[in-house]
């Protein structure tokens, strides 16, 4: 058992006494009042015995913040109640021994200079206490097995300060034995059993840890290794033979001196590298798939689909993978979550998220911003092994035989081998629209709603979009394929003045706003095709664009076979889909890598599109008759012949459809005119019969001169 002494109160170094206190004598003088005892006590040129059984650091410096606890060689309890100094000291030891719980009873029993009590416990082995956390468990583990605030009346809380150094007293006198080891021993492993301690850089799993330790230190465990667990002092050569630390999360509890300090971490056992590293990946793993816009994080769900989360829910996965949510270490405002957020926020950040169809990068740069690329996962039909057209031969037999024209049967596999290609890559080429016209039930819609779905992983109804029905939705801006057929009809002549332009400026510059479901809108560009499907009556045939000459470089139109018997008539859905499903990966692979289009196909095409265009002549001319300049033109030739006369006529606008109006049998075409709308009309007429309809501009007006 060791004493420190201290001379007084003031000094800074102490002594370890050779002799046992019992055996120290120093007077006291006397004073008049305890005031005067407490400034001799701090006189510098006090010369007395004042000792405590905490030992510092440095073991000669007396015990303070700077000057911390390391080894805990006994306890002290001090008791201030006046009715003790009237008390015998033998009935006061009868009391302790009385109150006392077996094997807990104190070593010592002093008067102080007051008269008072202290008792003191000798520790027949000392117990590191240099960390102030294990240090106050143990004080209170100590008072609650000695019952050491109940045992005499007036307990002085001080006795629970290991800075406090006691004047020696007197009347020594001896009534137990110290306590033993075991039971000092099993004290600290069970306060180092409910004490976390210091957190280490990070929370490593403990199935890590210990494929660590029996890496480094081969059979020195034995046992279970997890929190709370004892065992040797396995990283020091002479610690095996016995019991001597608890694991905790950050490193080990170490009871015996050997190990040098009372809290070891794993960084000082197992490297700083090994921990280091750890960090680094667990790190590396929790930010790997997580992205912060500035509201919200990303991250990816079990299907490896981009999912928006709150702060608190990205939190919880962030628990869930091991990561602390308290403090390193006491004062210290960071945890280990604290530190993936701020990385997050600094190093991760995003302007939001968007579809960009066909680009396998997770994040897209538009300009200077970046965006997460919700599609980055989604990918093409993926071609089979085998090409042999046996393996897909009723599709075979389908593509060589629907069309009118055996020759647009090349135009319309080329188009598609160009756009798989590119999309299989990653790098989707610009291309044609497709117009497919054909009678009812020979497989226009299998091809354009479920066919080419298929092949490009999602297709949406775009009708009411291009016609300004609805607004562009998420739906749209995630679908390659967006079809149209014959039963989405204009309603109104702007209806489809618009959804002929939204064609031709689709085609042409394919960029898109996406504003819903996202942060801020940004514009991408969209990596698909438009698909117009129409039977070929003029009700049906009502729905494609105007076909004029600033569109039609934009379009691919087919007409399919009237003597071509589909394959699909009398089968089931379920029988079409498996044929689809098992023919169709071979139909990529031979497009892929056996087709080759015909020259007349790609021979002399634009750089834009690859491909030359083809326009079936019946189609064209079906839907110049149907379209709203072919009315018009029709309108004013019937106007010239009503005139009665050969002089040409010259005029604007305005005037030409007030003198069509002075015609009884022209008012039913002429009141649902527009006079905007109108002249637009005449404008292509002025270009198309430029012969029989002049465009002159006369003082900034612009007039015509019609001789038909």
């Amino acid at each position: 058992m060791k004493y420190y002494i201290l001379e007084n109160h003031t000094a800074g170094s102490v002594k370890l006494t050779l002799k046992h206190p019992s055996k120290l004598t120093s007077k006291v003088p006397t004073f008049s009042a305890k005031e005067g005892f407490r400034e001799w006590c701090k006189d510098p040129t006090t010369k007395h015995i004042f000792f405590s059984t905490v030992e510092g650091v440095n073991p000669h410096d007396r015990v303070s913040g700077t000057n911390p606890a390391y080894r805990m060689h006994g306890l002290v309890a001090d008791y201030d109640d006046e009715k003790l100094s009237g008390m015998k000291l033998d009935d006061i030891i009868k009391r302790i021994n009385k109150k006392s719980p077996g094997g807990w009873v104190p070593t010592w029993v002093t008067r102080t200079y007051s008269g008072k009590i202290r008792a003191i416990w000798e520790f027949e082995k000392s117990c590191l206490v240099d960390n102030e956390v294990i240090l106050e468990k143990i004080y209170d583990a100590l008072m609650a097995q000695t019952k050491a605030k109940t045992l005499v009346l007036g307990f002085d809380n001080a006795s629970m300060n290991p800075t406090m150094y006691w004047e020696i007293g007197s009347s020594w006198t001896k009534v137990s034995d110290p306590l033993s080891s075991q039971k000092i021993e099993s004290l600290f492993f069970d306060c180092a059993k409910k004490t976390s301690g210091p957190r280490g850089k990070v929370t490593i799993p403990m199935d890590v840890i210990f494929d660590k330790v029996t890496e480094m230190y081969p059979g020195r465990w034995k046992g279970d290794f997890d929190i709370g667990c004892r065992g040797p002092l396995f990283w020091i050569e002479d610690g095996v033979d016995r019991d001597g630390c608890v694991v905790q999360q950050g490193g080990v509890w170490s009871y015996s001196t050997r190990a040098g300090k009372s809290f070891t971490p794993w960084s000082q056992i197992l490297g700083e590298e090994f921990v280091d590293s750890y960090r680094e990946k667990k790190l590396a793993d929790a930010v790997e798939d997580t992205w912060f816009d500035g509201q919200k994080y990303w991250v990816k769900d079990g299907r490896k689909v981009w999912s928006p989360v709150m702060k608190e829910d990205f939190i919880t996965r962030l628990r869930l993978a091991g990561f602390s949510n308290k403090p390193r270490k006491k004062g210290d405002p960071a945890s280990e979550i604290d530190e993936v957020l701020i990385y997050v926020q600094d190093e991760r950040r995003i302007h939001g998220a968007a579809p960009f169809l066909f680009n396998f990068n997770e994040t897209v740069h538009v300009g200077s911003k970046r965006y997460i690329n919700t599609h980055a996962h989604v990918r093409v039909m993926q071609p089979a092994d085998d090409p042999n057209p046996d393996k897909w031969e009723t599709l075979y037999d389908w593509w060589n035989e629907w069309m009118d024209d055996p020759k647009s049967v090349h135009y319309v596999l080329s188009w598609l081998k160009r756009w798989y290609v590119s999309a299989l890559a990653g790098e989707v080429s610009a291309g044609h629209s497709l117009i497919v016209a054909g009678d009812a039930d020979f497989g226009k819609s299998l091809f354009s709603t479920y066919i080419l779905p298929k092949i490009f992983n999602g297709g949406s109804d775009a009708g009411p979009f291009l016609m300004g029905k609805e607004n562009f939705n998420k739906e749209l801006a995630e679908s390659s394929v967006w079809y149209v057929d014959d039963n989405t009809s204009a309603a109104s002549v702007s209806e489809h003045r618009r959804f002929s332009e939204m064609i031709k400026k689709l085609t042409a510059s394919p960029k898109m706003t996406v504003r819903a479901m996202y942060r801020e809108p940004v514009d991408i560009e969209r990596r698909g095709r438009v698909i117009i499907t129409t039977n070929t009556d003029a009700d049906s045939l009502a729905v494609l664009p105007n076909l004029d000459g600033t569109i039609l470089d934009k379009l691919m139109i087919l007409k399919m076979s009237s003597n071509y018997k589909p394959w699909f008539r009398g089968r089931t859905h379920k029988q079409i889909e498996d044929i689809v499903e098992s023919q169709l990966p071979h139909a990529m692979a031979w497009l892929k890598d056996v087709y080759e289009p015909p020259k007349y196909v790609v021979e002399g095409s634009s750089s834009r599109f690859g491909l030359n265009t083809y326009h079936h002549p019946d189609i064209i001319s079906m839907a110049k008759d149907l379209s709203a300049e072919q009315r018009d033109w029709e309108m004013l030739q019937f106007w010239w012949k009503l005139r009665s006369s050969e002089e040409p006529w010259e005029g604007n606008v305005s005037e030409l459809m007030g003198t069509m109006e002075t015609f009884d049998e022209l008012r039913v075409f002429t009141r649902n005119l527009n006079k905007i709308v109108f002249g637009r009309t005449m404008s292509k007429m002025a270009s198309q019969f430029s012969s029989q309809v002049k465009k002159k501009l006369v003082r900034g007006a612009v007039t015509y001169n019609i001789s038909i």
